[in-house]
């Protein structure tokens, strides 16, 4: 019964951490993740690593 209470606790997490990574990656396409330093760092980072696998495949 436990197990059960969990594993659903668990596969509605893993639900919602699913959401955030989709719509923050698409935040990330459009720019709109904020303007601090690190907002930009990670649009940086994410646009050269998106570079990086178009220019490998």
């Amino acid at each position: 019964m436990k197990h059960n209470t969990l594993h659903h606790l668990q596969k509605d997490h893993n639900k919602r951490v699913i959401d955030f990574h989709k719509n923050h990656a698409l935040e990330l396409e459009r720019g709109e993740n904020g303007n601090g330093l690190l907002a930009k760092w990670e649009r940086f980072v994410y646009k050269k690593g998106k570079a990086f696998l178009k220019a490998v495949k």
